[in-house]
Order: structure tokens, then sequence, then C-alpha cells
């Protein structure tokens, strides 16, 4: 059969070469906080991990750094397919907030509240604030890092290997690193995703189009291509 593939491909999966994803999932607001937020997610979140968060509503949208203070699952449902997706509920508490980013977030929150937020002080003068229900917002993003093994590299694409499906035609930021020292960014689109058969746990197999990409990124790209080839030649005499 004839190599349709625009660029030859080379195994790298002996190699200690990694790709970071930034994806992103819809969650659902439990309740908010000046200080924090307690939302559902379709994936596990690792407390400790720091994520941003974009929520949408009556106009207005707040962008806020998070790290996960707790996580647990706590129900699942069913898809189209009839597979079973695990619901975890996380607790988060929000970074880096400024005084201004205070103002912004009591100033979201009152915009879709739906119930009164009681502001209280403790025993020994701390302000405390307790969380508050708010409108279902018109979107609710939370975007997180995946680092993922590379298995297979081009000039024009990658073969990761993950522990979740992801869905096909979708375009994520990502950064492929070479070395502490090495590495390129790019946009890259899904182009294929299939489960790996007699794994335990589940593992897919990811095909990953290379889109948009810096030349600078595209020369140190080209440049460990063509050391793989020097490589490949090397071990065939």
């Amino acid at each position: 059969m004839k190599e349709r593939r625009r660029y030859k491909r080379f195994k790298v999966d002996l190699m200690e070469i990694n790709s970071r994803l930034v994806l992103a999932r819809n969650v659902k607001i439990i309740n908010i906080s000046i200080g924090g937020i307690s939302l559902k997610v379709d994936r596990i979140l690792n407390i400790g991990s720091e994520h941003t968060l974009r929520i949408e509503g009556k106009g207005k949208a707040l962008n806020i750094n998070c790290i996960v203070i707790w996580a647990c699952l706590t129900e699942s449902t069913e898809d189209s397919k009839g597979n079973i997706i695990p619901i975890y509920t996380a607790g988060m508490k929000f970074r880096n907030v400024s005084d201004e980013k205070i103002i912004e977030i009591a100033d979201f929150i009152e915009n879709l509240k739906i119930n009164k937020m009681v502001d209280i002080k403790s025993s020994s003068g701390q302000r405390l604030h307790i969380r508050a229900q708010i409108e279902a917002p018109e979107s609710a993003v939370l975007n997180y890092h995946e680092i993922h093994k590379v298995k297979k590299l081009s000039l024009g694409g990658m073969l990761i290997e993950s522990k979740y499906a992801v869905e096909v035609d979708s375009e994520f930021p990502m950064k492929i690193f070479f070395s502490e020292e090495k590495s390129v960014n790019c946009m890259g689109r899904i182009a294929s995703c299939f489960l790996i058969k007699n794994e335990e746990p589940e593992l897919y197999d990811i095909g990953v189009e290379f889109l948009d990409m810096s030349q600078q990124d595209r020369e140190i790209l080209n440049g460990f291509i063509l050391l793989l080839g020097d490589i490949n030649n090397f071990s065939s005499i």
C-alpha cells in the first residue's frame, strides 16, 4: 500500500519526549464566594493543581486563577453510547486575588446570585464569606494542563498516549518538550482517537495535526526531526 503521509514519522516512544495540552472542560457551578468556588466536572482534578476558570453570564465575564483544595467522586452519568461517566465535585481557592479582582468577583456574584451572601467575621477579626448560589451561567469553562507521552513524531504532527479520550477535530494549545531546555509551542488539531486494546487502565492513541507554529519553533522541530533521521539511518547500517 502506498504511503499517503506527507511527512515521515519517527517512533520516539523510547525517548523521554512529552507534550502538554491545555484542555477545556465545561463545568457546573455549585456555589461561589469572594475566595473560592465549588463545582462539578466529568474529570478528576488533582489536589494542588492550578487551573484557569472562565464564567460568562448576563453580559459579564469572569476570568480567574484557581487551585484545587479538595476533590472527590460524587456521582456518575451515562452518555449517548451507554458509557458511564464519573462526576467529581471539587473545591477550588482563588489565587493571586488583588483588591481590584475582589471587586470584580463581588460584582459578578451580585449580578448572578439567587440568594444573599452573608459577610461575617471570625473571632480573630478575619473577614469570612459565606458562599452564594448563582444562576446557571451561560458558560463555565475550566482550563487544565495534561502531560502526554509522545510515541511518534513528524513535521506535520504526532501520536500521543492519553488516559482520556479527546474529541476529534477539537483544537488545543500544545507544548512539546524535547528536553528541559528545548521545547516548541503550537496549536494542534485532534485528527484521531482510538482506544488501545488490552490495556488496563484504559489508554488512548491520539493523533495530532500541527496547525499554527512560529518559524522559530518550526526550525527547532525540524532540527530534531533531522536528528531522528540521522539516528534512524545510523541504526539501519
